[in-house]
């Protein structure tokens, strides 16, 4: 989500508990909000937060067990 503030003049933008638990279900709320604090500490303006940035920050700070066969899940 993200708005516009007339009074500041400052665009903010929010991500979520939810929106890091919509990329990765398996995550509880305390895991999700350590990827937000991870993603806080690491940001980078040039890239800025999106789906993507949020996956591959949730895969660093909680990898996802491997599959031992092919079909396994």
């Amino acid at each position: 989500m993200a708005f516009y503030d007339e009074k500041t003049h400052i665009l903010i933008i929010k991500w979520n508990v939810e929106d890091v638990l919509n990329v990765r279900p398996d995550l509880n709320e305390e895991e999700a909000k350590e990827v937000l604090c991870a993603l806080a500490n690491d940001f980078d303006a040039n890239i800025g937060v999106n789906w993507a940035v949020i996956e591959i920050m949730a895969e660093e700070e909680f990898p996802e067990a491997q599959q031992l066969f092919p079909g396994d899940g």
